[in-house]
């Protein structure tokens, strides 16, 4: 599988309808498994054409999302927020001031 930086990375395999919530809308995906991703999910074109995506983007650098539920037609739009490390690297992460 590539990612979007160009990385080839083996998928482990495929997880299929995976419940995704996003606000109050539940999308079914397919999901390929990749052993430590340099992110937490990667959505494609297979996501954006599901749900009709539509990204505004703001001078201020501010960013939404629109989409669309695929079962009930439902419209929602949700900001993105700044970059930061992926939650498994932030989960992972021991404080060594506890041992």
């Amino acid at each position: 599988m590539q990612s979007a930086n160009g990385e080839v990375d083996q998928s482990l395999g495929l997880a299929r309808n995976v419940p995704f919530h996003i606000n109050s809308i539940t999308v079914y995906l397919q999901c390929h498994v990749i052993r430590s991703p340099a992110y937490d999910i990667l959505l494609g074109h297979p996501f954006d054409v599901l749900t009709k995506s539509v990204v505004v983007n703001f001078k201020n650098e501010d960013q939404t999302i629109t989409l669309r539920d695929p079962n009930s037609g439902k419209v929602i739009t949700v900001p993105t927020l700044p970059r930061s490390l992926p939650c498994h690297h932030k989960c992972n992460q021991r404080d060594d001031k506890d041992f």
